[in-house]
């Protein structure tokens, strides 16, 4: 009998190993041993779902406390404030005094949202004041806090007032860091917002697509640390598949491993079906929400692309859709920030997201047969 299933295609779950990140995440932590200022500490993850962001926010917050940091992980949301203070309240109650644990204690959770209860504190602070005294009482003892902010969204006024307090601590030589991660829309979004124009000068990773090699190594190392084997086609099969998305790694190796769980050895015949059953979670878990946030235009302008076996040009486009490429211009940007088509040349561009071309074929085909009936 062989171990349990050691592909983990669940949003933030962080598998066995991660293909191609590697030296990213080595940044990262190097970053945190450095002093202060080093720019790893400010890091912003870009990509569609599915790239992987949420798994390398994780796996850098679990790598950063094994070292001695304080690490709290929070969503970009109102109340995410509050909430970093009550992670820390509980992560690092054993390194804080009886005075911060009770300020920090002043922030209570009361029926669905979260109040502070000012009568448990001796003082009234801004947010940067509250945490700013904390960071100071963990920097004294030689540790750090890492701040993680996963789906950024400059629409959140908690999460411009977050940066620019960490911008303070930034020139405050502060033992604290701060890695975010989001979609491409959300972070240009961001990035352009002047009130928070420090972010700009972040350390930006677009997550692209991973060498097969990474993927193969990866695939192959999974199943035999948890004592199977895969035969060289399956194998091959199965990198290719991926198209170099993190997420389909994951969804392929899981549905390989389910197909004969009790045989040594996984198929050929155990990768194809892997591959029907994680196209259809593809669709399932990534495709239809970003299908959704499509504009009509942007949705013509993909349909336009269906024509292209490799590549489209952006005049090709604008024939087709009998508007000036100036106006499409517009709209290449978006799909390229939404990570969904990528530049493969001048005036060329290409379905990035893998398999969504197919999804959008069918998506035409269902539209088609409604139009006509």
């Amino acid at each position: 009998m062989f171990s349990q299933n050691p592909f983990t295609p669940t949003f933030g779950s962080v598998p066995p190993l991660i293909a191609g990140r590697s030296e990213l995440i080595k940044d990262i932590l190097d970053g945190l041993d450095n002093a202060p200022g080093d720019p790893n500490r400010a890091t912003i993850f870009v990509g569609a779902r599915g790239t992987g962001k949420t798994v390398l926010l994780t796996k850098i917050a679990h790598e950063a406390s094994a070292n001695g940091w304080i690490c709290v992980n929070v969503y970009a949301d109102e109340g995410m404030l509050d909430e970093i203070l009550i992670q820390i309240r509980n992560k690092a109650k054993e390194h804080l005094t009886h005075e911060s644990l009770t300020f920090i204690n002043s922030i209570t959770i009361a029926g669905a949202g979260i109040s502070r209860d000012i009568k448990q504190s001796t003082r009234k602070a801004s947010w940067r004041s509250e945490i700013s005294s904390v960071i100071d009482e963990l920097n004294e003892k030689g540790i750090g806090l890492l701040i993680t902010v996963d789906e950024v969204n400059v629409k959140i006024d908690e999460m411009k007032t977050l940066i620019k307090v960490f911008q303070h601590f930034v020139r405050e030589q502060k033992e604290v860091a701060l890695i975010m991660a989001g979609l491409p829309t959300r972070v240009s979004s961001l990035l352009t917002d002047d009130d928070i124009s420090f972010l700009r000068r972040a350390f930006q990773h677009d997550l692209g697509p991973i060498q097969d090699s990474e993927i193969r190594f990866s695939i192959k190392k999974t199943i035999e640390i948890a004592g199977r084997k895969i035969e060289n086609n399956a194998l091959d099969f199965a990198v290719a598949s991926t198209k170099g998305f993190a997420f389909l790694i994951q969804l392929i190796g899981y549905h390989m491993w389910r197909q004969n769980p009790d045989k040594e050895i996984i198929s050929t015949s155990d990768a194809h079906e892997g591959v029907i059953l994680a196209q259809d979670d593809m669709e399932r878990m990534i495709f239809r929400n970003t299908y959704r946030e499509l504009s009509d235009m942007d949705v013509n302008f993909l349909i336009a692309m269906l024509e292209d076996e490799k590549f489209s040009t952006v005049s090709d486009i604008a024939k087709r859709l009998k508007v000036s490429s100036k106006y499409v211009s517009l709209y290449r940007k978006r799909l390229i920030e939404h990570g969904i088509i990528g530049s493969v040349g001048h005036g060329k561009v290409a379905f990035d997201l893998p398999m969504f071309k197919e999804y959008v074929k069918n998506k035409k085909m269902e539209r088609d047969i409604t139009t006509t009936f």
